[in-house]
């Protein structure tokens, strides 16, 4: 059976607070949820967004009201008050939310599990070597010892100690 949008999103929100049951975030964790999962993250940290465009327009609305009416300043400052609470709140809330959004959108681009993050730094980095050694292929750039043996790294092998001085300014 599959999770209508509205649950899924009440269950990301609810992961966000870790208030989930290990089944359900096994269920977040399947990858075929994490593109959804992102989706939903991002719609949360929109619709916190409005809630505090709306604060804002209230705070506005009420200093309007209150200023033109005998003792207004008292009901104003009640108003604020409760206002700035409700902000607070949700803004530490979409604190939170923007942060499992990164990791989120870090699992999609690795395509390692959030959960594992040495494995997200060594997926990054092999990516990132992979990608130097592309570019500078593709952009005839002339590869260096200290190039030549990062791309070895990713066999596994360590060639920086054999780098000598000479070599560095020959290259």
């Amino acid at each position: 059976m599959k999770m209508t949008d509205d649950n899924f999103a009440k269950l990301v929100a609810e992961e966000v607070k870790n208030k989930v049951s290990p089944s359900n975030k096994k269920l977040l964790l399947n990858k075929e949820n994490w593109n959804r999962w992102e989706r939903a993250l991002v719609a949360l940290v929109e619709n916190l967004n409005d809630q505090l465009r709306s604060i804002d327009e209230d705070i506005e609305a009420d200093t309007e009201r209150y200023s033109s009416i005998e003792d207004g300043h008292v009901l104003l400052s009640e108003a604020l008050s409760s206002y700035e609470s409700r902000k607070k709140k949700i803004e530490r809330f979409r604190f939170h939310v923007e942060n499992r959004l990164v990791d989120v959108s870090k699992m999609i681009e690795t395509g390692v599990e959030l959960e594992d993050d040495v494995m997200t730094r060594l997926v990054l980095l092999q990516k990132s070597i992979k990608k130097h050694k592309e570019m500078m292929v593709s952009n005839d750039i002339e590869p260096t010892p200290i190039d030549h043996a990062l791309w070895a790294s990713l066999d596994g092998a360590w060639n920086f100690d054999a780098i000598r001085k000479e070599d560095l300014i020959d290259a």
